[in-house]
């Protein structure tokens, strides 16, 4: 039986100087996933939206009206966590996958479809939840190894400054932070304060 994913709403900026695209990329988005959907004409444009917020999905028609859009993508992606796609012309789509695809930069070639556009923003946004859910994990572990530090830095200074052994220095930390209703951390850190 498959895992049934969180439905949750994302956000998509379009490089796009084509109404026509435009429109029908949005008709394509017309199933309610993703609740920001903002145009923007140009790369210079699109630069400037990416500093006032982050997309999970941006979209790149090339060519655009200041530039053919691959520097634009190359800049982007090295800068931002937003999943990308370009749909560009079918003659130079496999010299544009050849330069970006190295980036996790998903490239679709002119004619579109409904169906192969639908499906590569799925797969965009399915890498997007497990970026989100990979990124939680590191802070999670980068806590949990800050607040070893923590306690191991108390532990050694009741070592030093109150003579202990490490067993007895880490069943104080234990039997203090428990009897006193706080995290070893926190005991840990007024330790660290107290002594230093």
């Amino acid at each position: 039986m498959g895992k049934t994913v969180e439905r949750r709403q994302y956000s998509i900026l379009i490089v796009s100087q084509s109404e026509q695209l435009n429109n029908f990329v949005k008709k394509v988005l017309s199933d309610g996933r993703f609740s920001t959907i903002e145009v923007r004409r140009s790369a210079a444009q699109a630069a400037q939206e990416l500093l006032n917020r982050h997309y999970d999905v941006i979209l790149v028609n090339a060519p655009l009206p200041d530039e053919f859009g691959t520097g634009f993508v190359l800049d982007i992606c090295t800068r931002y966590t937003s999943g990308i796609l370009v749909i560009t012309p079918g003659d130079v789509a496999d010299d544009v996958t050849e330069r970006v695809i190295d980036y996790g930069v998903v490239v679709l070639a002119k004619p579109l479809t409904n169906r192969a556009l639908a499906r590569n923003l799925r797969h965009l946004v399915a890498i997007q939840n497990k970026m989100q859910e990979t990124e939680k994990k590191v802070l999670t572990l980068e806590e949990r190894i800050k607040e070893m530090r923590t306690v191991n830095q108390a532990k050694c200074l009741l070592i030093e400054k109150e003579h202990m052994s490490e067993a007895d220095a880490h069943q104080y930390l234990n039997k203090a932070a428990m009897d006193r209703c706080i995290s070893k951390r926190v005991l840990a850190e007024e330790i660290i304060e107290k002594y230093e």
